[in-house]
């Protein structure tokens, strides 16, 4: 009987250590929830006029989160906008001395016309026998006809600079268009907006604050999360997309939860290190190699919100041939 007792125990045993090896080499507490965490920054200086949410609170897409003072900003669109409206006047002035000059030059050139043609009769009485036109008399009419051409050109000249003056209002209403809109989105700034629903945490703004563009001001963590596991290389031999996983939570022991395999990383951990491991040297170790596996629950319901980013997971591959 002792000899049976004997035998059974060491048959027990060896089925418990059988098993512990074959679940060990099926799982892995390299693992850890994780989620989409929304660093919220300000994309403009200026002093918090009003924080809006508190830490933990929950908040909804588009949701005011931190206000600004607009005073500053006020003040820019005011500034752009009267840059606009003043180029748009400078327009308008260019227009009427485009117009004015349109019509200098039409008189000018009809003058110049009348000179050319009393320039013509002067020097047909000139050249008659007997002289039917004093000298001054001619010279008079070829300074007048010279004179006229004169004030064609000029006011040529000043069509032309009415008319690079249009232009260049048109591009300063451009240029202060332009900055209209960017002062105005600027101003739309000082609303700092949650980007999508989630819960408020790592806050660190304060009402009164000055705050430059890219300081943290706080995280918003969606309630969509997942588990990342570091399944050694070993263990992944036959582990496809959709295979089922359970999993154990350190923080809900009392509570089973199912997932499947999502997809792998294109790369181990080590290759995703600050320092990636280089083996091109003459002391290697072969070292056994983690492959993050992305795994999505299966059904989960959380109202509570008790599973978060961070928290520990025990992740067991199911055996081969389930999938989920």
């Amino acid at each position: 009987m002792a000899i049976l007792a004997l035998v059974a125990f060491a048959l027990l045993l060896a089925a418990v250590l059988a098993f512990a090896f074959v679940k060990g080499e099926r799982s892995t507490d390299d693992a850890y929830v994780t989620g989409h965490l929304h660093t919220i920054s300000s994309r403009v200086s200026g002093t918090v006029q009003e924080v809006l949410v508190d830490d933990n609170q929950f908040v909804h897409a588009g949701q005011v989160l931190v206000r600004l003072d607009t005073r500053d900003f006020d003040v820019q669109v005011a500034l752009q906008r009267s840059r606009v409206e003043q180029s748009r006047s400078d327009q308008d002035s260019a227009r009427a001395q485009i117009s004015q000059t349109e019509a200098a030059i039409a008189a000018a050139t009809a003058d110049a016309r009348k000179g050319d043609l009393n320039f013509v009769r002067a020097r047909e009485l000139t050249a008659e026998a007997p002289r039917g036109l004093s000298q001054q008399d001619f010279d008079a009419a070829d300074a007048a006809r010279t004179t006229a051409h004169a004030r064609v050109r000029q006011a040529t000249a000043q069509l032309e600079a009415a008319q690079a003056g249009l232009l260049a209002a048109r591009a300063l209403e451009s240029q202060s268009t332009a900055n209209l809109r960017d002062a105005s989105l600027q101003l739309t700034y000082t609303n700092i907006i949650a980007p999508t629903d989630g819960y408020v945490g790592k806050k660190t703004v304060e009402t009164g604050q000055r705050l430059v563009p890219g300081q943290p001001l706080l995280t918003v963590v969606e309630a969509d999360v997942w588990v990342v596991a570091n399944f050694r290389e070993t263990q992944l031999r036959h582990v496809e997309v959709g295979d089922a996983v359970d999993l154990h939570i350190d923080a809900v022991p009392d509570t089973p939860f199912h997932g499947h395999v999502d997809s792998f990383a294109p790369a181990t951990g080590a290759q995703f290190a600050l320092l990636p491991p280089d083996n091109a040297t003459g002391n290697f170790t072969k070292v056994v190699q983690r492959v993050p596996v992305k795994i999505r629950f299966d059904g989960l319901k959380d109202p509570d919100y008790r599973i978060r980013p961070g928290l520990s997971v025990t992740a067991t591959l199911a055996p081969r041939g389930n999938s989920r």
